[in-house]
């Protein structure tokens, strides 16, 4: 049986996490150690600190995906003729970095480290805004309508912290077609 992958949101999430693992090799921290897509509703804080070449973790995911009417990105609520051509699709692009802790002597960090940790974080959400103003600027698509949602710091838990923001990108997509 062949598998088939929604070409729909799997391309556009694809797409912006090429941008944002790009973007991040230019931020204060560097590339993270793992750059992915994933799958699910939330996101483990489990890559962070020691994890070889690189520092913490990041990714996108798709959040959610609805039909929407002409007036983009409204839900649709009516019935509607098949097929449906006009979807909206809720990207989250994160990342995690390893976060100061107290130490095995039950000293907290210092206001210098956490200082540190701050810009980390914060040159972190400045890449997440340039891979979501930049990459879906092609040649093919120059004016795609997106909807850019607020940034959220998270943690720090379990010595990881971090932030993340969701996209919401129109997808014209006249009957699907299934992947490879």
């Amino acid at each position: 049986m062949a598998v088939t992958i929604d070409r729909t949101a799997y391309g556009l999430a694809e797409e912006l996490l090429a941008c944002f693992c790009a973007a991040l090799e230019e931020t204060t921290a560097g590339a993270p150690c793992r750059c992915s897509l994933l799958p699910g509703a939330q996101v483990a804080a489990d890559l962070c600190c020691d994890c070889g070449n690189g520092n913490g973790q990041a990714w996108v995911r798709v959040d959610s995906m609805w039909p929407t009417t002409a007036r983009w990105p409204q839900r649709l609520g009516e019935p509607e003729k098949c097929p449906i051509n006009l979807w909206a699709v809720q990207l989250e692009l994160g990342a995690f970095r390893c976060a100061a802790k107290v130490d095995n002597r039950g000293r907290p960090p210092s206001a210098a480290r956490l200082t540190r940790d701050a810009e980390i974080v914060l040159d972190d959400a400045a890449a997440m805004r340039r891979a979501i103003s930049c990459c879906f600027r092609t040649a093919d698509e120059p004016k795609r309508r997106l909807v850019v949602g607020e940034w959220r710091p998270l943690g720090p838990d379990g010595g990881c912290v971090g932030g993340f923001m969701q996209v919401t990108v129109k997808a014209d997509d006249c009957c699907p077609e299934p992947g490879p």
